[in-house]
């Protein structure tokens, strides 16, 4: 009888940690190691290192004598794994400075309707701190009808691409 009190006990315990858990998280209680939004985009520093080290990249990848560089971004997520790994949807345009431009968030975008190129990009880089490795494990790109990848023009399915660089 003792122990059927506790067992009650123990269980609405664990009930009511359960509810308060979700009242307090807004109904959507979230998984330990998934991807997390996150909320400053704008003002986040790993987010902001990650985005450059990808829009490198792309500039390296792309077949285009213009620099492009982020409009904004769609959307941010960060999920820690054996490291950080940011996932990100962005908006890109085409500037008007050539390449190799140094400082690109001074190039001025192209305003010219068939100068103009804005791409929506989905970019994946995983930073190894103490590996002092930062990894960009997918890049892909859609403007319009057609999907472009590192710089390739492909149909049907996307391909996952990598690139490993050392250092930030």
């Amino acid at each position: 009888m003792a122990a059927d009190r506790v067992s009650v006990a123990v269980l609405l315990a664990a009930a009511l940690l359960f509810f308060a858990g979700v009242v307090r998280g807004a109904g959507l209680p979230r998984l330990l190691g998934a991807p997390q939004p996150i909320e400053d985009p704008e003002n986040d520093e790993g987010l902001e290192r990650a985005l450059q080290f990808a829009m490198t990249a792309y500039n390296r990848a792309s077949n285009d004598m213009y620099t492009s560089r982020v409009v904004r971004i769609i959307s941010a997520q960060k999920q820690v794994v054996a490291g950080v790994k940011y996932i990100m949807e962005v908006e890109i345009a085409r500037t008007t400075c050539t390449k190799p431009a140094t400082d690109i968030q001074h190039c001025a975008f192209h305003e010219e309707p068939q100068m103009a190129k804005h791409t929506i990009c989905n970019f994946v880089v995983l930073n190894v701190p103490w590996r002092n490795q930062v990894e960009l494990l997918e890049s892909k790109c859609q403007t319009e009808n057609w999907t472009m990848m590192k710089g390739n023009l492909l149909e049907g399915e996307p391909r996952r691409s990598r690139e490993i660089w050392q250092a930030w």
